[in-house]
């Protein structure tokens, strides 16, 4: 039976030391260790226009041309992408896949590097964990407010974080026909 009570007697032990800082930007194999389910958005958006081979269209400022979409309903979710071999081994990278219509790119260059050819975007959470592949990370900064505890006021900080440029197939014929995570070359 598990006990989840009140009077349930615990032994003080020290917790993992997690470290949340960025890694430096480079290529790493990686795994994709989760993704989280699809969240639905809705929302009024200005789609780019796009001729046949995907490309934007411009008008004659060099201005893309949009259109608005009222109600446009997309979806998002979250991969979370394990770093296998080398001095960072284990370290976790995140990345989020869309089918906003303005990101044509996002999931097409995930399943490339991941290397499937073609699946539909409600079987990635099934189809797409354990894989592996190549990925370009660069480090993001952006500022968040927080409060100081000891003053009450607002003050901005800046925060750094590990974002996906790109995920590359790993140069093998078929590299995730046998998952192996020995002797990665790092």
């Amino acid at each position: 039976m598990v006990d989840t009570s009140l009077n349930k007697k615990y032994v003080a032990k020290e917790g993992g030391n997690l470290d949340f800082s960025p890694i430096p930007d480079g290529i790493y194999r990686a795994r994709v260790k989760e993704v989280t389910p699809w969240t639905a958005k809705t929302q009024n958006i200005k789609v780019i226009q796009r001729d046949e081979n995907g490309k934007a269209l411009l008008d004659e400022k060099g201005e893309q041309l949009r259109e608005l979409v009222p109600n446009c309903t997309f979806y998002n979710c979250n991969v979370k992408m394990e770093i296998i071999g080398g001095a960072y081994d284990g370290r976790l990278v995140f990345h989020n896949l869309s089918t906003h219509p303005n990101m044509p790119f996002n999931i097409p260059n995930f399943l490339y590097g991941i290397g499937l050819q073609e699946i539909s975007a409600s079987e990635i959470q099934e189809k797409t964990k354990g894989l592996i592949c190549d990925i370009d990370v660069f480090t993001d900064k952006y500022e968040k407010t927080v409060q100081d505890k000891e003053t009450g006021l607002d003050e901005v900080e800046e925060k750094y974080i590990n974002k996906v440029k790109a995920f590359k197939q790993i140069p093998a014929e078929n590299p995730n026909a046998e998952i192996e995570t020995e002797d990665m070359g790092f």
